[in-house]
């Protein structure tokens, strides 16, 4: 009988090769340190003289951010543990630009917006030395947004200190006893890709073989009856750019991966010049804004195929996942509740904190689960964890 597992991975798998922590990330957005805005209306990181940082960006965002803390850290007093992370910060600040962009209809952020406009109200005078008198405040909740992304994008498109960490994945995909290995993860770095590919692994990810130097997306690889490793990146990635030819619309858009970083002089296969879209890769970031883009563009398509990969599997595999996407975690309780031999195993090394703090659609039935023998924990980091303990414990 073909044996398929699934993984199931989050931000914890690359910790241990020197990529930031959410904390880590959290300090950086609400520091600003070293961070400009360039005239192409991006944020970076290096030498304000050298790429041209607009005045007054950085110290206003990052103002606003600590007023937009102080309420979150306000409605999740009562929750201890909680930790307000820059992704909550992009969910309120996506909020406010949703409602006053008209976007979203959401009555219940205007007493928000009502409330939080006096006390921002030095933020949207313009300095000394500024091109601008005044700023709306969609103006900088949109430029919050932005800022977040981008540094994100690039504090996780660093280059990692190790790779050997994930062996345990590595010697999953070299398994012939199974028919087909489904690799789902939350990540945007590339950690895993890079693992796979020194490794020799061949996976199936999406993105055709490159023309004029681009990975071009083709949903239809996922189908081919030879694909047996998958990777399906649930909230994008740093190197995923949409493309839109010169002179051309929406329409004409494309998604690509670049094989090279110059992403603004690139050709398209019919040898049109094109340029990426906003500058800045493709990544979700936030709380439960990320569902509404789950229905949307590539997204869809990579969420029908985890439902549909839940669907044939016995095994979902979970490591580096805290259990706090919504979605996500809609998506795991329903399949565990589908059939009597469903099992989640769960790799971490602190499962009682891990349960504690994820979200109820989970933290509500494990111990159930775990009585059923639906849900097992091996109480390890995964670089010390074994393709062999793992398939012992879910009787593979």
């Amino acid at each position: 009988m073909p044996i398929k597992v699934a993984f199931l991975l989050g931000a914890g798998v690359s910790i241990p090769a020197g990529l930031p922590s959410t904390v880590q990330i959290t300090e950086q957005v609400l520091s600003g340190a070293g961070v400009i805005r360039h005239t192409d209306g991006n944020y970076y990181f290096g030498n304000p003289s050298s790429l041209g940082d607009a005045i007054g960006y950085i110290p206003r965002v990052v103002t606003f951010l600590e007023r937009l803390k102080v309420k979150v850290n306000l409605y999740y007093s009562h929750q201890a543990g909680h930790s307000t992370s820059y992704e909550d910060l992009y969910y309120m600040a996506t909020q406010i630009y949703d409602s006053e962009s008209g976007d979203h209809d959401n009555p219940a952020v205007q007493p928000l917006i009502d409330k939080i406009l006096p006390e921002i109200q030095p933020l949207l005078n313009g300095e000394k030395f500024e091109l601008r008198d005044k700023w709306e405040l969609i103006e900088i909740a949109s430029e919050a947004t932005h800022y977040i992304r981008d540094i994100v994008w690039h504090l996780v498109a660093k280059k990692p200190s190790r790779l050997d960490h994930l062996g345990c994945i590595r010697d999953a995909c070299k398994d012939n006893q199974l028919s087909s290995i489904d690799l789902f993860t939350l990540n945007h770095d590339t950690v895993l890709e890079q693992h796979l590919s020194e490794s020799r692994v061949k996976v199936v990810d999406g993105f055709d073989r490159p023309v004029n130097g681009i990975r071009y997306w083709n949903s239809e690889l996922f189908e081919g009856e030879s694909v047996r490793v998958r990777l399906l990146k649930l909230h994008g990635s740093v190197n995923w750019f949409r493309f839109r030819p010169h002179n051309g619309d929406w329409s004409d858009e494309s998604i690509g991966i670049p094989l090279e970083w110059d992403i603004w002089h690139t050709r398209n296969p019919k040898g049109q010049g094109q340029w990426p879209v906003d500058g800045r890769p493709m990544i979700l970031v936030g709380t439960f804004n990320k569902m509404l883009q789950y229905t949307s563009s590539i997204y869809a398509t990579l969420h029908y195929q985890l439902y549909r990969a839940l669907r044939q599997t016995r095994h979902l595999i979970v490591c580096g996942y805290g259990f706090a996407d919504k979605g996500i975690n809609t998506y795991i309780a329903e399949w565990i509740a589908g059939a009597s031999e469903h099992q989640i195993i769960v790799i971490h090394p602190k499962t009682e904190g891990l349960r504690d703090a994820a979200r109820g659609a989970i933290r509500n039935k494990w111990e159930e689960l775990e009585r059923l023998g639906k849900l097992k924990c091996i109480p390890k980091k995964i670089e010390d964890v074994t393709w062999e303990e793992i398939m012992e414990l879910g009787g593979c």
